[in-house]
């Protein structure tokens, strides 16, 4: 088992490190300060209730209240959900790449632990020691919690039928799923969403996404809009959508910000909700919803060309992927051409290949070809040159066999090891993957044409472009958050255009 490698996720682990200073969040709750915002939770012992530190009840006095990292370990010493400020809503915390590999991994499957833990090849006594060291519990716990809380926000905010929603959130019979929502919450399903404002339209899911400020909305879709596959994505100025198929189950999605609150709304149509807690994680990761910003700025903004993007665009986030594989095939695509002509091309495979989508209210026509749809795939009618039609096939044969390499992976320059063996997949392919398809805060595309002129500056009329060997240097500094110093290089090459 590789102990070592859950050593090293132990040591990122707990970074948020407030809570364990009772004074600071004395200060951050009676503050309402919302930086602090689901980094800790109160719990009042004369009511029996657990807040965020921005509900706007009346404050406690300090000696009837305690202080818990999470809503988890809360619910688990016997408190409620405040009503007003409702905790589920709150912003997640930012984890390390690991941790969010393995909370994701068990919270999209149905793998027992035995097989998570050797899957991510460690011990299973080492998993359970991570996810007590990082919650609080164990992970079966953890996921019980996870589904508690997904169960709670459909019940109470949506019209999902109680059976529907029973299924959604992963509970596998409505009796224990009955019985958890009772012990929980002591009252049954029904009971929870009486007298709720639930919406009405029974065909359709809505879920408040909520995130820690800032977050550049417009900027984020002026990003995607520029990269949208017209017959799989809309993308306008208010609103994100698409089509989408998960296994064998096929739906539609809208993403929009909320008018007052610092949250995105998603709405989602499914022909089954088994997958909703999956959709809602895919998005979550392609909108960087629990990111940091402020921790992931106070290390960037030491460098003076960074501080300048920072301070211009506090808002810009790191765009991520629905699907890594349909953003691999993509990245690939983006090889050396244009984004133009990479979303023409990636257009072109979806309208010949993907399955015609469920009737959605945006007119769009293709859900992406999984890779088993793309197994045998020519391509030789969409304008492909050959070079590019062999990267694919070296591509799909080597996704086939080890796709689970995407979701267990030990860091980027392994990644990058093992991924640039195959014909045609260089150092920039796999860390634009790995920094957009796969979230990796840490990955680098330290080749590509836009950083390398970003880095670029001139003195006395002479030009000082930095090697391969300096801008990886350079970008030691910003560890691990280097994916984010390339994003706000890239957006750098804009400031200079506007001057």
């Amino acid at each position: 088992m590789n102990e070592i490698m859950a050593e090293e996720i132990s040591a990122q682990s707990n970074t948020n490190d407030i809570w364990m200073d009772d004074q600071a969040c004395e200060k951050a709750r009676l503050s309402r300060d919302s930086r602090f915002d689901g980094k800790f939770y109160t719990a009042v012992l004369t009511t029996g209730i657990f807040c965020r530190p921005i509900c706007p009840a009346r404050p406690p006095k300090s000696e009837n209240v305690r202080y818990y990292p999470n809503a988890i370990q809360a619910q688990q010493a016997g408190f409620q959900p405040c009503k007003r400020c409702i905790p589920e809503q709150a912003p997640a915390l930012s984890l390390p790449v690991k941790m969010k590999q393995i909370t994701q991994a068990l919270e999209n499957s149905d793998s027992s632990i035995a097989t998570l833990a050797q899957q991510f090849d460690i011990s299973e006594r080492q998993l359970n020691r991570l996810f007590i060291k990082e919650f609080g519990v164990a992970p079966s716990k953890f996921l019980h919690h996870q589904r508690l809380l997904l169960a709670r926000k459909l019940i109470t905010t949506t019209a999902l039928p109680i059976t529907d929603v029973c299924f959604a959130a992963g509970f596998q019979s409505i009796r224990r799923f009955n019985e958890a929502i009772k012990k929980a919450y002591l009252c049954t399903p029904s009971e929870l969403r009486k007298n709720k404002k639930v919406s009405t339209d029974k065909n359709t899911v809505t879920v408040l996404l909520p995130y820690r400020p800032p977050f550049d909305w417009p900027l984020m879709l002026s990003f995607l809009r520029h990269r949208q596959m017209s017959n799989v994505e809309q993308v306008t100025e208010q609103s994100y959508a698409r089509v989408f198929q998960i296994d064998e189950i096929q739906g539609w999605l809208e993403v929009t910000h909320h008018k007052s609150k610092q949250a995105l709304v998603l709405q989602v149509h499914m022909s089954d909700y088994k997958c909703l807690s999956q959709v809602i994680n895919n998005v979550k990761r392609m909108f960087d919803l629990d990111a940091d910003m402020n921790a992931i700025h106070n290390q960037l903004k030491q460098n003076p060309l960074l501080a300048k993007v920072i301070s211009t665009y506090p808002g810009l986030r790191l765009p991520g992927c629905w699907d890594i594989f349909e953003f691999s095939i993509r990245a690939i695509l983006g090889q050396q051409i244009s984004v133009k002509a990479a979303t023409t091309y990636a257009a072109r495979i979806a309208t010949r290949y993907g399955k015609t989508s469920i009737e959605n209210p945006y007119g769009l026509t293709n859900v992406f070809p999984s890779w088993k749809e793309l197994q045998h795939a020519e391509y030789e009618e969409l304008g492909f040159t050959k070079a590019r039609i062999a990267t694919l096939k070296v591509w799909l044969a080597f996704y086939q066999h080890n796709q689970d390499i995407f979701y267990t992976y030990s860091s980027v320059a392994d990644l990058e090891k093992t991924l640039t063996q195959l014909k045609g997949i260089g150092p920039w392919t796999v860390n634009y993957i790995a920094m957009r398809g796969l979230s990796d805060p840490d990955a680098f595309p330290s080749a590509d044409l836009g950083i390398i002129k970003a880095l670029t500056t001139t003195t006395y009329g002479e030009t000082n472009k930095p090697s391969n060997k300096d801008i990886l240097a350079m970008a030691e500094q910003w560890r691990p958050w280097r994916a984010y110093a390339a994003i706000y290089l890239w957006h750098s090459l804009s400031l200079n255009n506007n001057n």
